[in-house]
């Protein structure tokens, strides 16, 4: 069973399942690559490391804006803070666990990527792919209804055969359980019937 899911996901043209494996594997790199920053720390001005780091620190009295976006006094305060610590020198690290210390892990925008928190790197993704792999067995399913061949004439034939027997058997059943329409010979009053009236 499980060497036929590529198969069954794919269709008739499925990739050998050692290349579809190779594939999902490269697929799964290639996503996680590019969750990371490709830009290093060190590449980016003050200026361009302080509006970054501005995104990654939510405000503590605002809902759900971060110290950017935010024109409270204290995100204010904290962008100021953010600057005097990057012209010391610290890094972004140093700087959001300056704030962790402060605030709590509740002032970082993004959950970091460890432990339970991980869960919320991974289930995107999972659900990502997921809702690819359905949509696979959606289109094939609708590419084989739309592709069956219509009913050949032998099989038409078979059909009002059943029909036919099984219009027999539901008129046994009613005159069994005596709801069977009556017939004309049936409707017709009987001799003792009317001496009775």
């Amino acid at each position: 069973m499980a060497s036929r899911i590529p198969f069954a996901l794919i269709g008739p043209r499925a990739l050998p399942a050692g290349a579809t494996v190779v594939f999902f594997v490269v697929l799964i790199t290639v996503l996680l690559l590019s969750s990371v920053s490709c830009v290093r720390e060190e590449d980016l001005s003050l200026e361009q490391r302080a509006h970054q780091l501005a995104g990654e620190l939510m405000c503590p009295v605002c809902d759900g804006q971060t110290i950017d976006g935010s024109s409270a006094q204290i995100s204010q305060d904290m962008r100021a803070k953010v600057r005097e610590r990057l012209d010391a020198g610290d890094t972004n690290a140093e700087i959001k666990d300056y704030f962790v210390v402060r605030y709590g892990s509740e002032i970082l925008a993004a959950p970091e990527r460890s432990g339970f928190n991980l869960l919320a790197w991974i289930v995107p993704v999972v659900i990502v792919i997921g809702g690819f792999g359905i949509a696979l067995i959606t289109i094939k399913n609708m590419r084989k209804s739309a592709t069956q061949m219509p009913p050949t004439s032998a099989e038409l034939a078979s059909a009002s055969e059943s029909e036919d027997d099984l219009t027999d058997y539901l008129a046994q059943v009613d005159r069994d359980l005596g709801i069977a329409p009556k017939t004309k010979t049936q409707s017709k009053p009987n001799a003792s019937d009317e001496a009775k009236s």
